[in-house]
């Protein structure tokens, strides 16, 4: 009776006491700092760039592990970031990318997508419905009782989504045909301090100069390169203005309207900021065609995440803020310049590759489309015909394997009965990114310097073996700062977070912890 009694006591009082620290010291506010293809060989090669109360001040204050990395294959935004927030790999949390392939339709789908709900600004009817895991948000707001405030702004609505988790009170991306900041009705009514930003934002003519003189940007090349000037209107070129540092500004402007607009921060009950930039090529073109761009992009970048920091200080004080830095771990490269060095290279069209495989498998097993879609590396099999010719499903595929090992470019072939029982550490990161429910049939990995050809269904990207390593920091909480050179994977973050707060870890997540 009386240790029922004591427990029904910590229940009451768990909303005050599981985000606090000692009773000067807090924690208010998490932010949650993302950059899309933030690296950490350019975060370190730009460091004579950088002001003091940037990367500097978190990599100083903070506890630094300079060699992350996400722990499956292709990669994208979505999938980091639903990585990161849930510490599970799409195996778990379904996420395995931005977009896949359905197969009762044979359409490509969003992972956000989900006709329920109505597009605040936008026409897309969008929710976190297809994130099977709870996110580190998520479990803030059962920690509360509902009580955090949970707001996440991002350039894009996958990434907004994710990062936002089941639980979140806002959630804003911007439209890329509009220039409007966007929500959706899952997430309740559009905030008024954004429908207001939208009235100063869209239409504001922006412009995009070097940040220093010319001189100083001499991480490629003897010469200095020559300066550029972009602008950009309102509504016009959305897509290519998220490319440019004005995004990163733009994303500044809303996080701290949000900060302003009420009390996130203000009292005893730890609120959660999420805040997406872009740390990628400008209109995802070869690094070396835009060094200059790519540097400046850092530059202001490291001022954007000063003045965010600084504003918080003044607001909230920073010995009461909990702040995190990751990024989405993958680059998207540009034309590469493999075939004037006569590097190994070349080019995969999966549409050619299916309808010879359909050749192939009919002359063996009888006429038929035995390929039903394509996409992202991936071929989904006709599942239908297989049992309605009664066919041996686990024949025709290693069939198809087979005939797929021979196309020049394809160094391995993947199926789920391949990846089923004991694994080699190589085959575990691939089955990493699989998820039953939206994953294809047969996965082909491609030679090192080989793409995809662009399609309908699939982004051209180059394909490279070495992972994209990127910078995880932790700073206050009662971090200690340090630097830490160990490969650290990327799924531990939330935990950790989780545990300085000390509520519940997501769900599912991994069970390695930082050292």
């Amino acid at each position: 009776m009386r240790i029922r009694l004591i427990l029904m006591v910590a229940a009451l009082l768990l909303p005050h006491i599981v985000l606090s620290q000692d009773d000067d010291k807090k924690i208010r506010l998490v932010l949650a700092i993302n950059v899309d293809q933030l690296r950490s060989d350019f975060l370190y090669e730009f460091e004579n760039l950088y002001t003091q109360k940037g990367f500097k001040r978190l990599m100083s204050g903070g506890r630094v592990y300079s060699n992350a990395y996400y722990a499956f294959e292709q990669i994208d935004r979505a999938s980091a970031t639903a990585t990161v927030m849930t510490g599970t790999n799409p195996y778990v949390n379904g996420i395995v990318g931005s977009r896949w392939l359905d197969r009762s339709s044979l359409r490509l789908v969003n992972c956000t997508d989900d006709s329920k709900y109505k597009g605040l600004y936008t026409n897309d009817a969008v929710s976190p419905i297809k994130l099977k895991s709870l996110t580190l948000t998520d479990e803030m707001k059962r920690a509360t009782r509902g009580k955090s405030q949970i707001c996440a702004i991002a350039p894009d609505c996958d990434v907004a989504v994710m990062a936002g988790g089941h639980a979140a009170d806002v959630v804003l991306w911007k439209n890329n045909d509009t220039g409007y900041w966007c929500s959706s009705s899952y997430y309740g009514l559009f905030p008024s301090w954004a429908a207001d930003m939208n009235k100063t934002i869209v239409g504001k003519s922006r412009s995009w100069q070097p940040f220093y003189p010319t001189e100083m940007y001499n991480n490629y090349g003897d010469k200095a390169p020559k300066a550029f000037n972009y602008s950009f209107n309102g509504s016009n070129d959305v897509r290519l203005y998220k490319t440019s540092a004005c995004m990163n500004e733009e994303i500044n402007e809303m996080a701290i309207a949000c900060l302003r607009s009420g009390d996130m921060g203000l009292d005893d009950i730890a609120d959660f900021l999420s805040v997406t930039y872009y740390a990628g090529n400008y209109n995802e073109q070869p690094m070396e065609d835009r060094p200059i761009e790519v540097q400046d992009i850092y530059t202001r970048l490291d001022v954007n995440i000063g003045e965010l920091l600084d504003e918080i200080d003044r607001r909230i004080g920073l010995d009461n803020v909990l702040v995190s830095l990751s990024s989405t771990g993958y680059v998207v490269e540009g034309d590469g310049d493999e075939a004037r060095y006569r590097l190994p290279s070349g080019e995969i069209h999966l549409d050619r590759v299916s309808a010879l495989l359909n050749v192939y498998l009919s002359a063996i097993f009888g006429k038929g489309t035995y390929v039903d879609g394509y996409h992202n590396s991936q071929l989904y099999m006709n599942r239908r015909l297989i049992e309605t010719m009664k066919l041996d499903k686990l024949d025709v595929i290693s069939h198809a394997v087979e005939f797929l090992k021979s196309v020049e470019g394809v160094e391995d072939v993947f199926t789920i009965y391949r990846l089923g029982g004991l694994l080699s550490p190589e085959m575990q990161y691939v089955k990493n990114g699989y998820n039953a429910n939206c994953s294809g049939d047969i996965w082909l990995r491609l030679m090192p310097g080989w793409k995809m050809a662009k399609d309908v269904s699939a982004a051209s990207n180059l394909v490279r073996r070495s992972s994209v390593f990127f910078p995880m920091i932790i700073y206050g909480g009662g971090v200690t700062p340090v630097v830490i050179e160990d490969m650290t994977v990327a799924n531990v973050l939330s935990p950790e977070l989780a545990r300085i707060l000390r509520i519940r870890r997501p769900n599912d997540n991994c069970l390695r912890m930082f050292k």
